[in-house]
């Protein structure tokens, strides 16, 4: 096994997630506000968007001050997870 550290390709969310939600009866990402000050954002639920598909969906750990990358909480077996401005990823509340 390789043991540099690799990035791998986004899961799906799980649970009533974005990809749920908009397939009838719940909020769909043009009910969602798209937010761009990602520093404001911990504590708060959200679903994180890259090139229009849901790739995730939880609670905002922690984001860095300039508001350039965030991370997801860990829950369940998903661990943390973090998520950068620069790749494309765009994030709705």
């Amino acid at each position: 096994m390789n043991s540099q550290a690799t990035l791998e390709a986004p899961r799906r969310a799980t649970g009533l997630d974005c990809q749920q939600r908009g397939q009838g009866g719940g909020t769909s990402k043009k009910a969602l506000g798209l937010r761009t000050d990602w520093a404001r954002l911990p504590g708060r639920n959200v679903e994180v968007w890259l090139l229009g598909e849901c790739v995730a969906s939880g609670v905002v750990d922690q984001a860095a001050e300039d508001g350039s990358v965030l991370w997801i909480a860990a829950e369940g077996i998903s661990t943390r997870r973090i998520f950068d401005k620069q790749s494309g990823y765009q994030i709705w509340v």
